[in-house]
């Protein structure tokens, strides 16, 4: 009897410490990954591997590459970028009643940061991520992700 109390101590021990350590990792991790200064932040819409837009935070410029395919029911064209709001509207694939929802993205050239400000989708979690100025922001359940990168030409001397 003695001799299971034991174990069951030493292995809520061991147990805790695991726990601890890998606690340790994650905050680390957190803290110190994409830390550096982005030059660029890329948005992305659905499995495409281009940018549908690209915020490039040195020369203060939003630029659209494409325009979304979406439905002739729709009577905008997106992405709709507002420049006096600082906003990028992208028509994500989350619907709701037949109806596909809009993902509002703010960006701050000062900051060099996006945030994901407005959307709908389970528990909102897409806009609950906060403010990035390096960690990538998903939307997964409207397939809308933002990615940073350095542009190549910031390096050149």
């Amino acid at each position: 009897m003695m001799q299971q109390m034991i174990q069951r101590k030493r292995d809520i021990l061991l147990a805790s410490l695991l726990f601890v350590f890998l606690g340790a990792i994650y905050l680390a991790f957190r803290l110190f990954a994409f830390q550096e200064d982005a030059s660029v932040a890329y948005v992305y819409y659905g499995a495409s591997s281009d940018p549908i837009v690209t915020i490039d935070f040195v020369n203060g410029q939003v630029i659209k590459n494409y325009d979304q395919d979406v439905p002739n029911t729709y009577d905008n064209i997106y992405p709709i970028i507002d420049e006096e709001e600082n906003t990028i509207t992208v028509l994500g694939d989350y619907t709701i009643n037949g109806v596909r929802q809009i993902v509002v993205i703010r960006y701050d050239f000062g900051k060099r940061s996006v945030q994901i400000i407005q959307e709908e989708s389970p528990n909102n979690i897409c806009s609950r991520e906060g403010e990035s100025t390096g960690w990538p922001l998903i939307c997964l359940p409207n397939r809308v992700r933002i990615e940073f990168g350095n542009n190549d030409e910031d390096f050149i001397i």
